[in-house]
């Protein structure tokens, strides 16, 4: 087994990875990238972004930053990790700026900075490699060496099939959170190749998890899954159901009516649906006519798809309306607190395993700068740790002959559609409906899967990311945040102030942190 060695090793050349790999070399450490892809598109924004959220502007304030990530999070957030990345993601800009990153400096929405971003990933992935020598790509990270904290990284060669030893005296996960745990009806919002695996490695390892019951479901614009916010919220357009009552402004004034916490605008579509007033549109007719333009511009810098979709369909957006449908749950840090549980270092509950980014909880609505800020605090932490790592890498010994991948992936998705608040169930679920489908899950656990390495890998991690997401389903007796998480056998909407903070072994345990 070749064994390299390194001060830092980054699981996931993304956002949070690239960054840390420079602010790495600022400090004076090493690092090496592990990514299972090529990091130029590699990660969320493969695709591009048309901004970079989480950005103060001139008048802001870190606490304005804090208050609003607590209200789209509806009360639940981790205060000191808000104020401490939002901080840092000035001089991340900074960094993109000097890349060569296009950056528009005008705001865009509450805490965004527009840029023209369709580069941005390969500017990332250049900065990574002026940072680091050490890239492995197309390298499934598959197990953390552990040995009073954390001393390494098992990585798996898909091209040679070979086993890499990565001995670190820190470890970062920056792999980002979790898709295709539950079937997608359309293009998935979240990026496919996104399996949770880091969520899967910290578990494994004995990290802290929290509010893994909270998951990201989106309300987007049906068939084609882009984003309605700039839309709704931006412009002003209402979102209408199919009696014309503009029932966000009607129904939840008390929450923000058409600006209500994301969760929210979620939910409403939903309730609508439930009660037999589908469809559900976005109603563009009254948009000013000179911000038509600026729509369809904003649109082809974020999600090009969408402008291709109206194109094909001759939808006039002056005349049309647009059908409104939530979509399938995610696990995400990015936009609920879903995630490893981190302390302000932004280190797990694992000595010297640190996360960022999409992986670590606690902060809702931190996309793309959250993710910055917290790779460069993570290096920044981790280049402190002096610290003698003698840890002995073991023969690991790994099969792919077996039940195939696709089939235990198919029936963990049908499980969770069906039992653990799928779209098929409106994102509802009860105790008896979770607890069944925890039990097909750790059914599908115990079997040995088989076919292509990739793939095995990915569904081993997303089986056991589901398995903790139930457990917290379960533990969590109460409706908290519909729909990211809704139950019927409790539905009095809940304001209780806790996070659910979990740890896996042996046996499952809980504890609550107040915020």
């Amino acid at each position: 087994m070749e064994v390299i060695n390194t001060d830092l090793a980054i699981v996931g050349g993304g956002t949070a990875g690239c960054l840390a790999a420079y602010q790495a070399k600022k400090e004076g450490i090493e690092s090496v990238i592990i990514d299972k892809a090529n990091i130029r598109r590699s990660g969320c924004l493969a695709p591009g972004v048309n901004a970079i959220y989480s950005y103060l502007h001139e008048g802001d304030k870190p606490e304005d930053y804090y208050e609003f990530v607590k209200f789209q999070g509806m009360g639940l957030v981790r205060r000191d990790l808000a104020l401490t990345l939002i901080k840092e993601v000035g001089y991340a800009v900074k960094i993109l700026e000097e890349y060569g990153l296009p950056i528009l400096w005008e705001r865009q929405g509450r805490f965004g900075l527009r840029i023209y971003g369709e580069h941005i990933k390969p500017i990332l992935a250049d900065i990574a490699r002026d940072s680091t020598e050490n890239v492995l790509e197309y390298h499934y990270s598959v197990k953390l060496g552990v040995e009073d904290g954390v001393c390494g990284v098992y990585a798996f060669d898909l091209k040679n099939e070979e086993i890499v030893f990565v001995k670190a005296k820190a470890v970062l996960i920056a792999t980002g959170g979790a898709s295709g745990l539950y079937s997608s009806y359309t293009v998935p919002w979240y990026p496919p190749g996104n399996a949770g695996s880091g969520f899967s490695l910290a578990i494994r390892a004995g990290a802290e998890m929290t509010s893994l019951e909270i998951r990201f479901i989106p309300p987007r614009i049906k068939d084609v899954n882009s984003p309605i916010g700039v839309t709704a919220v931006g412009l002003k357009a209402p979102l209408i159901n199919s009696k014309g009552e503009e029932f966000m402004k009607k129904k939840y004034a008390e929450f923000g009516g058409e600006t209500a916490p994301i969760a929210i605008r979620a939910y409403a579509p939903t309730k609508e649906i439930l009660e037999g007033n589908f469809p559900i549109y976005l109603d563009t007719r009254g948009v000013e006519e000179d911000k038509f333009e600026e729509l369809i511009k904003l649109y082809l810098n974020a999600w090009p798809l969408f402008y291709l979709f109206v194109k094909a369909r001759g939808i006039d957006l002056k005349e049309k309306l647009l059908e409104v449908q939530p979509s399938e749950p995610y696990l995400t840090a990015s936009h609920t607190i879903a995630g490893i549980w981190v302390d302000e270092r932004r280190m797990t509950s694992v000595k010297y395993l640190f996360a960022a980014g999409d992986a670590a909880g606690g902060v809702p609505l931190k996309h793309v700068g959250g993710a910055l800020a917290e790779g460069i605090i993570a290096a920044r932490e981790a280049a402190k740790i002096k610290r003698t790592n003698d840890y002995k890498p073991e023969e690991l010994k790994l099969e792919f002959e077996g039940y195939y991948w696709k089939n235990a992936e198919e029936r963990m998705k049908f499980v969770l559609d069906h039992y653990a608040g799928g779209l098929p169930r409106f994102y509802i679920y009860n105790e008896a409906s979770a607890s069944y489908a925890l039990s097909e899950v750790e059914k599908l656990l115990k079997l040995k899967l088989g076919g292509e390495p990739l793939r095995v890998f990915e569904t081993r991690d997303r089986l056991v990311v589901a398995k903790a997401m139930l457990h917290h389903m379960i533990e969590r007796r109460e409706t908290r945040m519909p729909p990211f998480q809704m139950r019927s056998d409790y539905p009095e909407l809940s304001n209780s102030n806790y996070m659910l903070v979990s740890k896996f072994g042996e046996k499952v345990t809980f504890r609550r942190e107040y915020v």
